[in-house]
């Protein structure tokens, strides 16, 4: 309450009460005109709000007013397994998380904003239903796509599980070396982006208010760099030959996916085409644990796209993440086993450690598609969807940014770990947010 005359400073606990209707206990003085008053009993904040609209009415009194609490202005989403997110995190204990709960306290995305992710498709979990708009199955091939047709308006993953020597042959030795089971790989990237989230189950998304746009590229042995392209440009609004428009292009396009080859005229010519238009492109860096060059990842190794490297728990880059000067930033990809010093033989083992890797939405089938379910993986594919959900939060706030404005928000607020050859550090959600909001 205050400023006070100097008589009501010193008013006798009659005069106050009886302007208030209450009963008043001086507790302090914060200045010669000031005076905080206690009330005999706890109320809500309206009844409060009346007591002193009435003290104010007083012509002793210059003005009165509650003593709000103030509160930590934090989002904690309340998924049950969100505490097992720690890449969301930034503390002592946790240096290598994004710092995204002081984020969320600015934006948690927007449905305006969507993001395309161009993988194996998606399957339609209950974590993930609802922010998922109409995609598209750009696979041409017809083993690689497993579904029984070509392209189509069906983005769903029909699994791309493979048997040992299916996918051809690589100095003399099969590919792949055993059989591999079906890895719903763009169902967990996808829960990273925008799971569903304060739902009461599962997990959370890094833009849970955003959308995702399921673009199918990758099936049996990976996919063609021509299906990839025609998949980022349909995602992006662009015209692509004998498909329908887009109703919903991105402004983000999410590619989890790489191959050891130079940057071809047919990706940059691409990414320029959408990163134009306004569409950011983030790219996982590759887990070869090898310096980038221009001949051996791309489209990690393009002009005009995000690149992405992964750091563990600890924020050192993740042992199979690949490094070097086409890194722009890190983002937690995990590490689900680490290497173990045994005493006795004097060798260092590997170990399995699953909650160190990256917690996401998955599917349960082995080869088809079965239960919705949750699981851990690692690697710069779970580190990009990371930077993806945290540049949706940024078109949330800003929609007109540009991706080279984007490209150099994200650099310049990332933080210095010992992600060693990581581009500019990991990011930090909360500053790039800020940034971005406050961007011209």
């Amino acid at each position: 309450m205050g400023p006070m005359s100097a008589p009501a400073v010193n008013a006798q606990p009659r005069m106050l009460a009886t302007a208030a209707g209450e009963k008043l206990n001086q507790l302090k003085k914060i200045d010669k005109n000031k005076v905080i008053y206690t009330l005999g009993e706890q109320m809500d904040v309206a009844k409060v709000e009346a007591i002193a609209a009435s003290l104010g009415n007083d012509s002793r009194i210059e003005y009165a007013e509650p003593d709000y609490i103030m509160t930590i202005q934090q989002t904690h989403p309340n998924d049950p397994r969100y505490a097992e997110q720690w890449s969301y995190h930034s503390n002592d204990e946790i240096t290598g998380g994004m710092n995204l709960p002081d984020a969320w306290s600015i934006t948690q995305g927007s449905q305006d904003v969507v993001v395309a992710v161009v993988d194996t498709g998606i399957r339609y979990h209950e974590d993930l239903m609802d922010n998922i708009v109409p995609g598209y199955d750009f696979i041409s091939d017809e083993f690689v796509a497993n579904d029984g047709d070509g392209r189509d308006d069906n983005p769903l993953d029909s699994g791309d599980f493979t048997r040992q020597g299916e996918c051809g042959y690589s100095s003399g030795q099969p590919v792949p070396s055993r059989d591999e089971t079906s890895s719903w790989h763009g169902t967990h990237v996808a829960g990273t982006i925008a799971a569903v989230s304060n739902n009461g189950i599962g997990v959370a998304g890094v833009a849970w208010k955003s959308k995702i746009l399921p673009v199918r590229v990758l099936g049996r042995c990976g996919g063609y760099t021509s299906d990839i392209v025609e998949g980022m440009r349909w995602a992006a609004g662009l015209h692509v030959d004998g498909v329908p428009a887009n109703k919903n292009p991105a402004q983000v396009v999410n590619l989890s996916l790489g191959g050891e080859a130079p940057c071809s005229r047919v990706y940059q010519e691409a990414i320029e085409d959408i990163t134009e238009k306004g569409t950011t492109v983030v790219v996982a860096a590759g887990n070869e644990g090898v310096r980038i060059t221009s001949r051996n990842a791309a489209p990690a190794n393009c002009s005009g796209v995000i690149t992405v490297a992964a750091n563990n728990k600890s924020g050192e880059r993740s042992y199979y993440s690949n490094y070097g000067d086409y890194v722009d930033v890190a983002a937690p990809g995990g590490e689900t086993k680490v290497k173990k010093y045994d005493y006795w033989s004097g060798t260092y083992t590997w170990q399995k450690r699953p909650e160190g890797g990256i917690l996401s939405t998955l599917n349960a089938g082995q080869s088809y598609p079965g239960s919705d379910n949750y699981d851990y993986y690692q690697g710069t594919s779970m580190a990009t969807p990371h930077v993806a959900g945290l540049v949706a939060l940024m078109y949330a706030v800003n929609p007109k940014i540009e991706p080279s404005t984007v490209r150099s928000i994200l650099k310049s607020t990332a933080r210095q770990t010992d992600c060693d050859e990581c581009g500019a550090g990991v990011v930090d959600a909360y500053e790039a947010v800020k940034k971005a909001k406050l961007y011209y």
